[in-house]
């Protein structure tokens, strides 16, 4: 078990369907705790990271940051498998450990919400430009004549108030 928290990813690389670790002692209990808090922690790291540069506009680095959050993601879920199956030993050998990870657990969580905020927020102003830019679209091929149908319109020769007019509502 020692082997596994040391070198998390190593382990689970080699033998994914190693998460039915057993956890047999006190110690067990606090390294494991100890290094799913270690997870949880450049996790919630790496969120707020990326949230401040959301809400900044920053979106250079955010590739980056998706690779090393995909990574800690795997190993997070490792860890969450061999949580679930050791909750009762975890419980007896380590509460004040436990205790501890719940909160990490949940301030992970507020973090994972104000991250989806920001993303959401992202995505709000992206659809928003869409939509001024769809409106724009439709707007400029809709019917000028009024009358008969049947008449040839007249197209308007100034297209540099359209790009103006695209501009300014970008």
């Amino acid at each position: 078990m020692q082997n596994q928290q040391q070198n998390p990813t190593t382990n689970q690389q080699s033998n994914p369907l190693q998460t039915n670790s057993l956890i047999q002692s006190r110690t067990q209990a606090m390294i494991f705790c100890t290094d799913m808090h270690e997870i949880l922690a450049k996790l919630q790291d790496l969120l707020n990271q990326e949230t401040s540069r959301l809400r900044a506009n920053d979106l250079s680095i955010l590739s980056i940051l998706h690779e090393e959050k995909h990574q800690l993601i795997e190993t997070y879920a490792y860890f969450a498998n061999i949580f679930k199956s050791n909750r009762r030993a975890l419980s007896q050998f380590a509460p004040d450990k436990l205790a501890k990870l719940r909160m990490v657990i949940d301030q992970f969580q507020e973090c994972l919400r104000r991250n989806h905020l920001a993303i959401d927020a992202q995505q709000q102003v992206a659809l928003g430009i869409m939509e001024t830019i769809t409106k724009h679209v439709e707007n400029r091929q809709r019917p000028t004549t009024y009358g008969n149908p049947n008449q040839p319109q007249q197209h308007a020769q100034n297209n540099h108030s359209t790009s103006l007019a695209l501009n300014i509502s970008i």
